[in-house]
């Protein structure tokens, strides 16, 4: 999230100073701002640094005014009045802007500031979405179109899913988010907006900001926007072109800073998980650099590596220890369930402890093993061949009952390789002597 801030706080800095062009990730935005610094306009910073001042001022007085009111009982009609004054900030900057550049334009003849292009009002026709995508004088059928797409069909409704759900946690303030509401609500989304032509659509990092900033909490507020939304197209688009692209970059800047928490999420990854700095920097440098959507799911890969990687690869416990009814032996202990993605790892380690000692016997607890697949179960009975070849024996101990009978009922055979389990604490407080450690060699 921090990531996204600073780029977008640098692209609305770019367009604060009245130059266009595209801002996807920070580098992008300098590059912009370099090429385009002969756009560079006066009036446009002196009135964005003005509402950035006027936005930062009266957000600052309703902190004040919220800490006043939850010290007393009852809130005077005055503290009432600044609350709603600073929720309202945004809008009364914006007609405060909208105002000055009418009366601009009446008395010069011409605005300033930069503004936004004309946009033409009404409503799109409702009409079914066309299942033709036409790319230069080519018309592809709704079959070939799929054919075209094939990948990209199925991981960008996945990286949107990851959008969706990773803005709805930021602004959720610790509240569970049910991934299967947010799924259906983006489905449902974009199958509407199909039928008026309307670009693929997530969730917007930007206007939930600039909600969570106005006070807004509950998801009823999109009635309301949807409502001023329609108005504003059916009856009041043409006014848009009177806001000054500036006032505009204020209030996104300064919704967006508050949710610049790079600093303290690191203190608190760094005293609890040092571990998570990595996925958390990595997304945060990939968002910086790339683009936001992409950085969602590069983090989220990251961490899948993190989690993936002690399966790979189980703690084995080595150890040379003296059994009552089989004498001295080699115990491994793997610490939990065997399968295709661990096995081979632990099989090069039996085989590697073994080679160095001159026991013959190798003893596999099975305690943590609650489940075999049967790439495991494949790896291990060639393991039992590899000992047999080598005049050695391997003996299974403390398996449970379901997953011997998996090892057995492979090939109907090596079921006389396990042995009755002992009890952990006997095992290694009673019965273990001269325990000599081999987990050093790794």
């Amino acid at each position: 999230m921090s990531a996204g801030v600073i780029t977008i706080v640098l692209g609305q800095l770019v367009a604060m100073v009245g130059i266009k062009g595209s801002t996807v990730n920070a580098i992008k935005a300098i590059e912009t701002f370099i090429i385009g610094i002969n756009q560079f306009n006066t009036w446009d910073l002196v009135m964005g640094l003005v509402c950035v001042v006027i936005l930062l001022g009266i957000w600052h007085l309703g902190e004040i005014t919220e800490k006043a009111i939850n010290r007393t009982k009852e809130p005077t009609g005055w503290q009432l009045f600044l609350r709603y004054f600073s929720m309202a900030r945004n809008a009364i900057v914006l007609i405060a802007s909208i105002v000055f550049v009418v009366i601009m334009i009446t008395t010069t003849g011409q605005s300033p500031v930069g503004t936004p292009e004309q946009i033409e009002e009404g409503f799109p026709p409702i009409r079914p979405p066309t299942f033709q995508l036409q790319i230069g004088d080519e018309t592809l059928s709704f079959a070939q179109t799929l054919s075209e797409l094939s990948a990209p069909l199925f991981v960008v409704p996945l990286i949107l899913l990851l959008e969706f759900v990773s803005v709805a946690k930021s602004f959720a303030g610790g509240k569970t988010i049910d991934t299967t509401q947010e799924l259906l609500a983006l489905g449902l989304t974009n199958i509407l907006g199909s039928f008026v032509q309307s670009i693929p659509v997530s969730a917007s990092f930007v206007r939930s900001a600039v909600n969570v900033a106005s006070g807004v909490k509950t998801p009823i507020s999109n009635l309301y926007t949807g409502g001023i939304m329609l108005a504003v197209l059916g009856v009041l688009a043409q006014y848009l072109s009177y806001i000054p692209t500036s006032t505009l970059a204020a209030v996104i800047i300064t919704s967006l800073l508050p949710l610049f928490k790079i600093p303290q999420v690191t203190m608190a990854c760094f005293r609890s998980s040092k571990r998570d700095l990595i996925p958390m920097y990595a997304t945060f440098f990939v968002g910086l650099f790339v683009n936001l959507t992409f950085a969602i799911l590069f983090g989220v890969l990251v961490d899948l590596v993190f989690i993936l990687y002690p399966t790979a690869r189980p703690k084995l416990i080595i150890k040379s220890c003296k059994f009552p009814d089989i004498g001295e032996a080699l115990l491994v202990v793997p610490d939990k369930n065997l399968s295709y993605s661990n096995i081979e790892f632990m099989k090069q380690r039996i085989i590697k402890s073994a080679g160095l000692t001159k026991l013959d016997v190798i003893v596999v607890d099975g305690s943590f093993v609650h489940v075999l697949d049967t790439t495991s179960i494949k790896a291990l009975k060639e393991t039992v061949g590899f000992f047999q070849s080598s005049q050695k024996k391997i003996l299974f101990m403390s398996w449970r009952n379901h997953v011997r009978d998996q090892f057995v009922k492979f090939d109907n055979n090596h079921s006389d390789l396990f042995i009755p389990s002992v009890s952990f604490t006997d095992k290694y407080d009673v019965h273990l002597e001269d325990q000599n450690s081999l987990q050093d060699i790794y």
